[in-house]
């Protein structure tokens, strides 16, 4: 199930994607973070996030859950280094990262639970740092679908 808050992207919030399969979780920080001021669109799988980044051009970045079933955040963030190069990405996890772990060295990550305040400084410097990249860089913002 997506979760869509569009009417927040016409008022002028920045459009995000938050991706967690604990959908309780995924709907606390919608709210929350829509209050922030940002437009969230929220799904519950890998899938369904690169569905809806195919679909959505104007995602600006995206918060993940790193323990999810199926392909995980730390895969998601390698996919989307591809498919997305300049598209920024911030991951949340409450487990403990191990040494089998494959952290992406572009990978924010951020320990829950995360104090509302904690992760919207994250956005905005995360969308600060990519805004800065994107006006110096020749390449284009977003990445084209692989085959």
């Amino acid at each position: 199930m997506t979760v869509d808050l569009s009417a927040a992207s016409a008022a002028g919030g920045t459009p995000i994607l938050f991706v967690d399969d604990d959908e309780d979780a995924a709907a606390t920080y919608r709210v929350l973070l829509s209050m922030a001021g940002y437009a969230v669109s929220a799904v519950h799988s890998v899938r369904e996030a690169l569905d809806l980044l195919d679909e959505r051009p104007d995602i600006r970045l995206v918060v993940s859950d790193v323990r999810m079933p199926e392909v995980d955040g730390l895969d998601l963030v390698r996919v989307l280094r591809h498919r997305f190069p300049n598209l920024p990405c911030i991951l949340l996890t409450g487990a403990v990262l191990t040494g089998e772990d494959v952290i992406p060295h572009e990978a924010l990550i951020v320990t829950k639970p995360v104090p509302i305040e904690e992760l919207t400084r994250a956005i905005s410097d995360r969308l600060q740092a990519s805004s800065a990249k994107t006006a110096n860089d020749a390449t284009p913002r977003r990445g084209k679908r692989s085959p």
